[in-house]
């Protein structure tokens, strides 16, 4: 008899789910006029993710209906693709073997922060790589589940990494200084170009099926966009409330992943994660470092460059603090496709190794 009330007090339609919606959407609206008023980067974004953690470690069944997400990367392939400078990304596709180089220290310095949280929390192995690996956060645990490891641990992992990554590039990007030649000269936007970004924007409900892709729905539309901005055609600009508000489903589909179920299981795990989380911004930092000595970059682009988050956040980071976008998401892209294609197939080569512990208690081994 317990299971039908669970379920009745679970639902979010109707006259009690539209209140919790407007509650949640107030509260995050709330937060990021706030932010906005002190003049912080990418207000709507941290706005929105505040208020999501808030009610989802509560408790509330809410989730961004999945459209409405999708929606949001198409927008924010879009916004990424008008911010973009073409003649930047062709120097940047000339220096490949520098974004690759990245790419792998940063990989290295994840499957070390893995190798370190198994040793010290006895978590199994390919938990402690799924959840370090920096990219797609959805992606990382989507792939944990179907290789068989505990998703809770890797989603409690990701989403720790995520939330404290949009944070600390929106707080360190805006006391860094911005290169001279990185501001873009403001471009002539018409309805037409307005309607066109909206249409492509909202193609993401349909590139989301092309398996094949990884962020199919945020990266075709910016590709499209992109052509569109290279070709001189026309300047796509969306309308500035449609970008508030991608900032703030986005913002909302990172917070609300943060569940009691989430939270409640692994509950030891959160400082050893909040640690290696630091240790990974950290050494991200020194990348930046090494990165703006070698490449000419500015120390904002190089630092958003190598933060190790999902792509999309941090290029709307970049975008609202006027670092290099093309820069930022030349790195990024990297990266992201070399742990979503390739991230499983070097973990399971790298477990392989003798530095790892064979056992680890069976609580995190097992889904229960």
């Amino acid at each position: 008899m317990t299971a039908p009330i669970r379920l009745h007090l679970m639902r979010t339609d109707g006259y009690r789910g539209a209140r919790q919606w407007a509650v949640l959407l107030a509260c995050a609206a709330l937060l990021a006029a706030l932010l906005g008023l002190i003049r912080f980067p990418a207000a709507p974004l941290l706005g929105a993710l505040a208020a999501g953690i808030v009610f989802g470690a509560s408790g509330s069944p809410l989730r961004v209906p999945r459209p409405a997400y999708l929606l949001a990367q198409g927008a924010a392939g879009v916004f990424i693709a008008s911010s973009m400078s073409p003649a930047i990304l062709v120097d940047l596709i000339q220096d490949w073997p520098l974004l690759l180089l990245m790419t792998a220290l940063t990989l290295c310095a994840a499957f070390a922060i893995g190798w370190a949280m198994n040793r010290l929390t006895g978590i199994a192995e390919d938990v402690a790589v799924y959840g370090s690996l920096p990219g797609m956060s959805g992606a990382m645990v989507v792939i944990a589940t179907e290789r068989g490891a505990d998703a809770r641990i890797v989603a409690l992992m990701q989403y720790v990494r995520l939330a404290s990554v949009i944070v600390s590039v929106a707080v360190l990007a805006n006391f860094l200084p911005t290169a001279a030649d990185t501001a873009a000269l403001a471009r002539p936007a018409t309805p037409l170009s307005a309607a066109i970004a909206i249409a492509i924007a909202a193609g993401a409900l349909f590139a989301t099926r092309l398996r094949a892709l990884p962020a199919a729905g945020m990266l075709v539309p910016m590709i499209v966009s992109a052509v569109i901005e290279a070709s001189g055609w026309m300047h796509l600009a969306l309308p500035q409330p449609i970008i508030i508000i991608t900032f703030g489903v986005i913002g909302l589909e990172v917070g609300l992943k943060f569940t009691p179920s989430v939270l409640g299981h692994v509950l030891r795990l959160i400082p050893a994660v909040l640690l290696s989380t630091a240790v990974l911004i950290g050494v991200s930092g020194c990348f930046g470092l090494f990165l703006m000595a070698v490449s000419g970059l500015d120390l904002k682009t190089a630092f958003l460059a190598t933060a190790p988050g999902s792509i999309e956040t941090v290029a709307l980071v970049a975008i609202s603090t006027k670092a290099n976008v093309a820069a930022v998401l030349a790195f990024q892209t990297v990266r992201m496709f070399a742990v979503v294609l390739f991230g499983p197939f070097i973990v399971d080569r790298l477990l392989r190794l003798p530095i790892w512990r064979r056992a680890a208690p069976a609580d995190t081994r097992s889904g229960s």
